[in-house]
C-alpha cells in the first residue's frame, strides 16, 4: 500500500478545495491558481497507510485537503494529536530539515498537498512568503491550543 500522486483531478476541483480552507484565506484567487500552476502535488493515500515514518529525514510538508490523519511518537507508544482538512504535518522536518520527531497514519481516505523544498522555492516570493505567514500562523494557534491543554491539566 503506498501514496498515489493525484493526476485525475482538475486545477477547478483543486481550486474549490482550496478556497474552502482557512489557511489559504490570505491568498488571492491569482495567488491561488498560482500555486496550482507551480509544482504543488496532491496525493491520496488509503486509510491505514504512514503518510511518513519517526525518524526518517524529508524536509516534505503537507496539507490536508481532505480526510485525517493521526500524529504518534512510536519510540514513546503516544498519540499527539490529529490533522485535519485544512491543517497541516511535517512542518518541524520541512523547517529544520532534520528527522522526523513523530509518524504520521492516515485515520481514513485521505487527499494531501505536498510541498518540498524545491516547490517552496520555485514559488513567486510574494506567494512563497504568504505561504510561510500561514505556517506560522497555523504553528502559532498549534501552540495556543497546547497551551490551553496544559493550563487545563495543571
Amino acid at each position: 500500500m503506498n501514496m498515489k500522486q493525484v493526476d485525475n483531478v482538475s486545477n477547478l476541483k483543486l481550486l474549490e478545495i482550496l478556497n474552502r480552507l482557512d489557511f489559504f484565506k490570505q491568498f488571492s484567487l491569482d495567488d491561488r491558481h498560482a500555486l496550482l500552476e507551480d509544482k504543488l502535488q496532491v496525493f491520496f493515500c488509503k486509510k491505514g497507510f504512514r503518510v511518513f515514518r519517526e525518524g526518517e529525514i524529508d524536509a516534505t510538508f503537507y496539507l490536508v485537503l481532505s480526510g485525517r490523519v493521526r500524529i504518534v511518537q512510536r519510540k514513546l507508544n503516544r498519540t499527539l494529536g490529529e490533522v485535519k482538512a485544512g491543517q497541516f504535518l511535517g512542518e518541524g522536518a520541512f523547517i529544520t530539515q532534520g528527522p522526523r520527531s513523530a509518524s504520521g497514519v492516515a485515520l481514513e481516505d485521505t487527499l494531501l498537498l505536498r510541498i518540498d523544498i524545491e516547490a517552496l522555492r520555485s514559488l513567486a516570493p510574494a506567494i512563497r512568503e504568504k505561504l510561510k505567514d500561514a505556517i506560522i500562523a497555523g504553528m502559532a494557534k498549534r501552540i495556543g491550543e497546547l497551551n490551553e491543554r496544559l493550563q487545563s491539566v495543571l
